[in-house]
């Protein structure tokens, strides 16, 4: 499972949302794509979970969505924005 890093939040701003590391005072503008998915995963929701909403409500094929979020998650990981959680 993957979650969000602990002091991280999702926040509403004027413009959409953003990514809050309120410690550090540093945060992420994301598009609204990277931002439901890190929601997603906020909430507890699995990459396979959100890979099957995904491609059923885009009518999208199932790996091209899977291929394009691990991708997303690679660099989520890089950027240390999510951690991975033991079940």
């Amino acid at each position: 499972m993957v979650q969000l890093k602990e002091g991280l939040e999702i926040v509403d701003v004027e413009d959409g949302r953003v990514l809050l590391d309120s410690r550090k005072g540093v945060y992420w503008h994301l598009n609204e794509a990277a931002m439901t998915f890190l929601d997603e995963l906020a909430k507890g929701s699995t990459l396979e979970d959100h890979v099957r909403a995904v491609a059923h409500e885009t009518g999208a094929d199932e790996a091209r969505v899977r291929a394009d979020h691990l991708q997303l998650l690679t660099e989520f990981r890089k950027a240390k924005l999510v951690t991975d959680a033991s079940a």
